[in-house]
């Protein structure tokens, strides 16, 4: 386990970035229950009497997904959040197999327990939002209150662009990715220059007329720079994560965000997010995308604000 102190922002940033602060910032990595290093970073002050705020963010993203909401809560909350096994500061793993949502909630615990932070309020963004409950599930006891923007309960691949129509592609791609692995990469690496992908995923995930067009620039960049092994086997993973049969037991206060324009996890998701957990509250962003808390940050941080201020 190691950690150092930094005034550096290892996270990635918006292109509407507020800090203009002096808020501390540390960051390290934490080896987790199977031995990998984890990176994480703190920012804001260690309050006593506010809770701690940890962000998740999705498959194949950063904590850009998150970075507006940081930067305005890390003023007067200790914010934590980590990166997912082959992701940004984090290697990825010998073990791909191992990069799961069960992972990612056991790695999440690992650097809780090294914080010494013992309950929290947990925030996650689409895949995220899997990381979130699977958490809540291993350690209830560990969780104040959660916040699940523009996630799903269950199998990702069935909803996502309103049909089941991408798991053949896909499940050819995951095959295609064991079977040849270092034709996969090259293909991949070669769409760096054209960021086809991340365009692709750009025009289809966020609403070009709200959100900055440098975040969606940064998004595009990071997805060809990212590994395609991460991609493939977490998703391996994630679309047959189900967590219906047992939403009905979280006791947590639950802000629930949609984004009335989501095709990537469309409104229904969260609707039936909403229907399972008891102690829940569903907020509807008029014309958010999948990216809600890019398109219209300061929106979503009030949202945020408010559901802790009744906590």
């Amino acid at each position: 386990m190691s950690e150092e102190n930094s005034s550096g922002h290892p996270r990635t940033r918006g292109a509407r970035s507020f800090l203009n602060d002096d808020v501390p910032v540390r960051h390290g990595s934490v080896l987790s229950f199977d031995g990998h290093p984890v990176f994480f970073s703190v920012e804001g002050p260690n309050e006593p009497l506010k809770p701690t705020l940890v962000f998740c963010y999705g498959i194949a993203c950063s904590t850009l997904h998150w970075t507006y909401q940081i930067d305005y809560f890390r003023k007067n909350y200790r914010c934590v959040w980590m990166d997912y096994r082959g992701h940004c500061n984090t290697k990825l793993p010998n073990d791909l197999s191992s990069m799961t949502v069960e992972a990612s909630a056991r790695d999440l615990r690992a650097v809780l327990n090294f914080l010494e932070i013992e309950k929290s309020i947990l925030l996650g963004h689409s895949m995220g939002v899997s990381v979130v409950l699977e958490y809540t599930r291993l350690f209830p006891e560990d969780v104040m209150a959660i916040v699940l923007a523009n996630g799903t309960p269950k199998r990702p691949l069935e909803t996502l662009f309103g049909g089941n129509f991408l798991i053949p592609a896909f499940s050819a791609l995951s095959f295609l990715e064991k079977q040849k692995p270092e034709f996969v990469y090259k293909v991949w690496k070669l769409q760096q220059k054209t960021k086809m992908i991340g365009n692709w995923l750009g025009a289809l995930g966020f609403n070009r007329a709200l959100t900055n067009p440098g975040d969606i620039r940064t998004y595009a960049r990071q997805i060809a720079d990212l590994h395609p092994a991460v991609l493939t086997r977490m998703m391996d993973d994630y679309q047959h994560y189900d967590a219906t049969p047992w939403l009905h037991e979280i006791k947590q206060p639950t802000l629930i965000i949609s984004g009335e324009k989501d095709l990537i996890t469309p409104p229904d998701t969260q609707k039936l997010l909403h229907q399972l957990i008891p102690n829940s509250e569903l907020v509807t962003i008029q014309h958010g995308s999948h990216c809600s808390t890019l398109d219209l940050p300061e929106y979503v941080n009030l949202l945020i604000e408010r559901f802790i201020s009744k906590l």
